[in-house]
């Protein structure tokens, strides 16, 4: 897994990647769930403004405390207290799975975006083989009551479970779709699940079984390229990555 120092610099490098973003440079960046403020400030130190949104006040005083210069704000989870058309990017990580309605969150990203501005965000696919909170194998398709079962079964339930959005790509897609006025959805992660199946990001797996598996699938270039096909296809990929684009139309469609 990242070390705390390198995860921030690679969360950045990766967005800009997966964007295909070259120019940063006095461009404005909204993260929502700010956490421990670390990615913004390395968004910062590489040029780009700032501002976080968090809802837990602990993880907010914490962070203000470290970067008291910082535009940080605590709010309620509701309407984001910022005026329109005010970020160039909005991004997220694992956030989406603790909010219940997803689709509130997409019609505030658009709009807090400036036209052709890009909302990036990622999460969990519950189709996935992999369980990060948990960092367990998980069981694709499972619904809400069997992955409550299983988690007992393995010892690992905790009603931390009970509060998680089950997210999985049709459902994110169907969403998405409200807002077909104003976005352009760009890709859902397959793509970069894809391109980022090596050895590096491999070791960056928590599960040790999972690791073995990716590891000896990756030794094979033939059955590599067709096991990541299916895995495609059939949306077991990890993790969701939102990349899309507002338009220049400002619809609130789908909120």
């Amino acid at each position: 897994m990242s070390t705390p120092s390198r995860k921030p610099q690679y969360q950045l490098e990766t967005f800009l990647a997966d964007c295909q973003i070259s120019n940063i440079q006095n461009k404005k960046i909204l993260e929502i769930g700010f956490g421990n403020g670390l990615f913004l400030e390395q968004c910062r130190e590489a040029g780009l403004i700032p501002t976080g949104l968090e809802v837990l006040e602990p993880l907010y005083k914490n962070a203000k405390s470290r970067y008291p210069d910082m535009d940080l704000i605590l709010y309620d989870g509701g309407n984001i207290p910022l005026p329109d058309e005010s970020f160039d990017f909005v991004v997220s990580y694992q956030v989406l799975e603790h909010v219940g309605e997803i689709k509130d969150i997409f019609a505030e990203c658009i709009r807090l975006l400036k036209p052709g501005g890009i909302m990036y965000q990622v999460c969990p696919n519950n189709f996935s083989f992999y369980e990060g909170h948990y960092k367990i194998i998980w069981l694709p398709f499972l619904n809400k009551s069997a992955g409550r079962f299983y988690l007992k079964m393995l010892g690992r339930y905790s009603p931390f479970y009970e509060s998680l959005n089950i997210l999985k790509p049709g459902i994110v897609a169907a969403v998405l779709r409200r807002f077909d006025s104003s976005l352009k959805v760009i890709s859902l992660g397959k793509r970069e699940f894809v391109s980022k199946f090596n050895l590096e990001q491999i070791e960056k797996v928590d599960q040790k079984l999972l690791k073995k598996i990716l590891k000896f699938v990756h030794q094979f270039t033939i059955m590599k390229k067709w096991i990541l096909r299916l895995i495609c296809w059939l949306n077991l990929y990890y993790p969701i990555t939102i990349i899309a684009v507002k338009t220049k139309n400002n619809s609130r469609t789908g909120k």
